[in-house]
């Protein structure tokens, strides 16, 4: 007889083994006991979140310890351009000597700069996040509120930030359906649901204590948060005890609040917020103090408790295990693209562990109920209409009441750590203890995203895409775009995931039908993101594996017509509009986030092109707002003045003017040397015979970038914006000096003696403007010459669009079609064909760029220093640059020196970094800053080249790009550091610990 292991073991049918037709279904491990204690602490209370992601990018964890906060986000290495989570900026203790309890929930506001912390005991700290992702500062001290364990947290709320103008919908895109070669994008539209806070900026946190305390944090108008509150439930028991609570928001700007009891009793109420706002004559209602209160109404009740059957002696101990809540939603009104409407729901999670670890014992599941909050008309009796004494009288019909619909429950083979809401409501996330997540309809509870639809795409985890490694962890926090999350491990460290194609490669253009499909979903959540205003580093951070000039231009060009973007600025002469298109900015950053490789490694065509027009955008708007608006000296009735008479103001923006005036003179040098650099094939002076394809091949293989500037109407006109602004402060700057007054004579030509004398310059503010007149006066190529060549060449390209055939001015589908051409422009993409002549007139002989030559001494052009722009990427430049050991501000365009990195400061900043210390802060043991209105405290002031001894650098965590963390009580000053709160690519700061040049 031959032995059994010599036989081939036929794996499809061991379920005839067994005879139950279910083969093996073992789990991969057994459960940790760091899940059991896990499990312990879902089931005790409704809020123990230990880690949240904002919408910003931050993402605070509470300290292993429970003592701290730390705070995290993801952020580009200088050194390669690889993305990574930082290291953790760790708080001071503010639970005032853990009076509290340690920390146990976290949860950030829908602005993204609130951050509610709560303890053991349900005492609330507020910290907001303005300037940088890992520098709080603290709103609202717990110490006020008591330490009780009846004033526990099992439930919170942000409310929604109302929409301004009032009643705009938040819009969904996708999905993306195929239609032809390419993809037709459908859009959705969903309500943001009330209560709000009055103010459009701000928000308010509601929770729920364990004796039935219904409490609302609000903003007073002034910035001082206040509290009111409501009793729910009259406490006389333990049997009364609220152990979970969810709150969402209504119809009708109610909110419906569910929660449990410990007698298994499920019960809802509508609360309504009645802010009450106090009118103040002559001051605008954004002004008028608040003072809310609560209304609450029952609504209906049920069981949470599964049917147990009352046969205690057989009852089995998965049934008593499973009479324990791990979780509670409420789930806000929804309805989808067929207009179905989905009610209220609320989400009662059950999950079991068997008693021990044993191998033996591996029953593990989760069972999730629902159920439906619906309303039902009331009918009265025809007979109790005869009871009227009036007898033509109409009797009004009562109010409909809300019952509690049960829906059919599911239950899956594994612990459930986390949920969350996406796509407007219509889609829920499932994260798993074994590392696993899984996408459900809202309405059906079916799976979703799972089925690799290539003509209907929505997500990045419908096409293939998954998180890697499906390792254990104790909770999961999902991101902002919804394409990546964070883990809590069952080590207690931290781990970031993103989405990743581990199934070989997706293709390289948009023929290949995975690599369309990459391109749209990734469109999709970008867009997305970005009308709700959240953070999409992740986004960068995923594409970044597939970041070839091809991949970057598809992604863009979809992303473009998705948010049908206008580019054409060739026909406009102001700039305002130019200047608040925030969508070229959003195209111009993500070129340059997949651009980059490292500092000193060359950056891609479009990554380079990218990379300065936003560092030029950003001179245009610090130069406009200077020279435009005035900022008050002392308070909000103080006399105000012009950024522009203050010295620091003109000392920071000396560095700015001179970056521009080498950056001009630069692109006037690659210009003039660029034929010289062509090959024979390419001749720029004959129309007939200019192969543009193969003079954009060699624009993209030598990364000349100068001629796109010129060409493209968008960058055009931020040359011609900061041309005429340059030459309005080179006005002032030689004003200023030759000032007459400053003798105080009175001056002669001055015909009207009542005439109001203004007052003379100081001799910090002349000394300041003589620099921007230094500058202006010995730049190699003059201001002028510059603002007429940029002028000659708009003509010159509007005669070309008209002169096209078929022209492309004068009706709306030449117009649409004048967009596309730019917007391929501005991504690097291939000139149109009627800027042949355009080309010509440029580079002939007596051409335009031979009238600029005529006005430039070539021995200072060919001995210029462009060093401070980091432009030149042969290996000479690049090792000249290492050498200095200093980096660019970004802000003030000047020199850092780079910091000597001490160990010893490292271990004593580790628990300081990100917080500022206030000696005056009453609260015990916070060592947090009340908020400013500002982003900058303190004081000191700007010094030489390298800084101030010991300055902070802050570093942003999207481009690399670095700014001083500039120290002021000037306020001209501290309001133009303000405009900086971002990076000029939009991107947030890390504020980085002295000595320290990575997050």
């Amino acid at each position: 007889m031959p032995m059994l292991m010599e036989d081939e073991m036929d794996m499809d049918n061991m379920e005839d083994l067994f005879g139950d037709g279910a083969g093996l279904s073992l789990p991969s491990r057994p459960p940790s006991k760091e899940l059991y204690q896990r499990l312990d602490e879902l089931r005790a209370s409704g809020c123990c979140q230990g880690i949240a992601w904002s919408k910003w990018g931050s993402i605070a964890a509470i300290a292993s310890n429970g003592a701290a906060l730390e705070l995290r986000n993801l952020r580009c290495h200088p050194e390669n351009g690889t993305w990574a989570l930082s290291e953790p900026t760790v708080t001071p203790n503010f639970s005032s000597a853990l009076d509290g309890g340690p920390l146990k929930h976290l949860s950030w506001s829908p602005t993204g700069s609130d951050l509610a912390v709560i303890d053991a005991a349900g005492r609330i700290t507020i910290l907001a996040v303005f300037s940088s992702l890992n520098k709080p500062s603290l709103n609202r001290s717990c110490g006020s509120d008591p330490a009780d364990d009846l004033h526990e947290v099992v439930g919170c709320f942000w409310l929604n930030i109302a929409t301004y103008p009032p009643n705009r919908p938040v819009v969904l895109h996708g999905p993306g359906v195929k239609d032809g070669s390419n993809y037709r994008y459908e859009a959705q539209q969903g309500p943001i649901l009330g209560p709000c806070h009055p103010s459009p900026s701000k928000s308010a946190f509601v929770c729920l204590t364990t004796n039935g305390l219904l409490r609302l944090l609000w903003p007073q108008n002034t910035g001082k948060w206040c509290e009111s509150h409501s009793e729910l439930e009259s406490i006389v028991s333990s049997d009364d005890l609220i152990t979970h609570a969810a709150i969402c928001p209504d119809k009708g700007g109610y909110l419906l609040i569910a929660f449990a009891t410990t007698s298994k009793q499920l019960r809802t109420v509508r609360a309504f917020i009645d802010w009450n706002p106090t009118k103040i004559d002559k001051v605008s209602p954004a002004q008028w103090p608040l003072n809310p209160t609560i209304k609450t109404m029952h609504i209906a009740v049920t069981s949470w408790a599964p049917d147990i059957s009352s046969d205690t002696a057989n009852s089995s101990h998965t049934e008593s295990s499973m009479v324990h809540l791990s979780h509670l939603e409420f789930l806000p009104p929804c309805g989808d693209a067929a207009g179905r409407m989905a009610p209220p729901t609320i989400l009662a999670v059950r999950s079991h562990l068997p008693a021990s670890p044993s191998h033996y014992n591996q029953d593990v599941h989760t069972t999730v109920d629902r159920w439906e909050v619906r309303e039902k008309p009331q009918t009265i009796h025809p007979a109790f209409e005869q009871l009227s004494s009036r007898r033509n009288s109409v009797g009004s019909q009562p109010r409909s009441v809300n019952y509690l619909k049960r829906s059919e429950s599911f239950t899956v083979n594994k612990i459930i750590v986390a949920l969350d809401t996406m796509n407007l409501g219509k889609v829920l996330f499932f994260a798993y203890a074994d590392g696993s997540v899984e996408y459900r309809d809202r309405l059906t509870m079916a799976e979703t995203f799972n089925d690799g639809d290539l003509d209907r795409v929505w997500h990045l985890s419908q096409i293939g895409f998954s998180y890697p490694g499906d390792e254990p962890c104790l909770q999961v926090a999902l991101s902002p775009s919804y394409c990546s999350l964070v883990q809590i491990r069952n080590d207690g460290k931290i781990k970031w995931k993103h989405l990743d194609y581990q199934l070989g490669d997706i293709g390289t253009n948009m023929e290949d039908g995975l690599y369309a499909g990459v391109v749209a979903s990734l469109s999709l959540s970008c867009a997305s993101a970005i009308m709700r205003n959240v953070n999409y580093d992740d986004l960068l951070a995923t594409a970044n594996k597939f970041a070839t000039a091809q991949f970057a231009y598809d992604w863009l060009f979809e992303l473009s017509r998705i948010l049908r973007v206008n580019m054409d600025y060739s026909e406009e002469s102001h700039h305002d509009v130019l200047v608040r298109n925030t969508t070229i900015q959003l195209c111009l950053c993500i070129q340059n986030s997949l651009g980059f490789k490292g500092e000193f490694n060359p950056r891609t065509f479009s990554g380079k092109f990218a990379w300065l027009v936003l560092q030029l955008r950003n001179i245009v708007v610090l130069v406009t707002m200077a020279a435009n608006l005035n900022v008050p000296q002392g308070g909000p009735n103080s006399d105000k003045t012009s950024p522009l008479e203050d010295p620091e103001v003109i000392n920071s923006l000396a560095g700015s003017v001179r970056w521009v005036l080498d950056f001009l003179a630069w692109l006037t040098d690659t210009l003039l040397t660029l034929p010289s650099t062509l090959p024979p094939t390419i001749d720029l002076t004959k129309a007939s015979n200019l192969p543009l394809p193969e003079l954009l091949a060699h624009l993209h293989s030598t990364n000349t970038i100068s001629l796109h500037l010129l060409l493209s109407s968008p960058t055009r006109g931020f040359l011609t914006a900061i041309c005429r602004r340059l030459q309005h402060l080179d006005y002032i700057a030689r004003k200023a000096i030759m000032y007459p007054g400053v003798n105080n004579t009175p001056n002669p030509q001055n015909s009207n003696p009542n005439q109001h004398q203004s007052t003379a310059p100081s001799p910090a503010l002349r000394a300041a403007y003589m620099q921007i007149a230094t500058l202006t006066s010995n730049t190699i190529l003059r201001i002028k010459t510059m603002e007429t060549l940029l002028g000659s060449l708009g003509s010159l390209i509007k005669t070309a669009y008209a002169s096209n055939n078929p022209p492309l001015s004068g009706s709306q589908p030449a117009e649409k079609a004048r967009n596309a051409l730019e917007i391929k422009m501005l991504f690097g993409g291939s000139f149109p064909d009627a800027f042949k002549s355009v080309i010509v007139e440029l580079f002939k002989e007596e051409g335009l760029l031979d009238a600029v030559k005529a006005e430039i001494e070539p021995a200072l052009l060919f001995f210029a220093d462009f060093t401070m722009l980091e432009v030149d990427e042969d290996p000479v430049s690049v090792a000249k640059r290492k050498a200095l050991g200093k980096t660019m501000d970004c802000f003030q365009k000047r020199w850092l020196v780079n910091p000597e990195k001490k160990a010893a400061a490292a271990s004593t900043t580790a628990t300081t970094a990100g917080t500022e210390r206030n000696p005056q802060q009453g609260n015990a043991g916070s060592g947090l800053v009340p908020a400013q209105d500002g982003s900058v405290v303190g004081s000191g002031g700007l010094m030489g080249a390298g800084g101030r001894q010991g300055a902070r650098w802050r570093r942003c965590a999207r481009c690399a790009a670095v700014m001083e963390d500039v120290l002021t009580q000037r306020s001209a000053l501290q309001w133009l550091v303000m405009q900086q709160r971002r990076c000029f690519c939009s991107g947030y700061w890390d504020t980085l610990a002295p000595g320290e040049t990575v997050a």
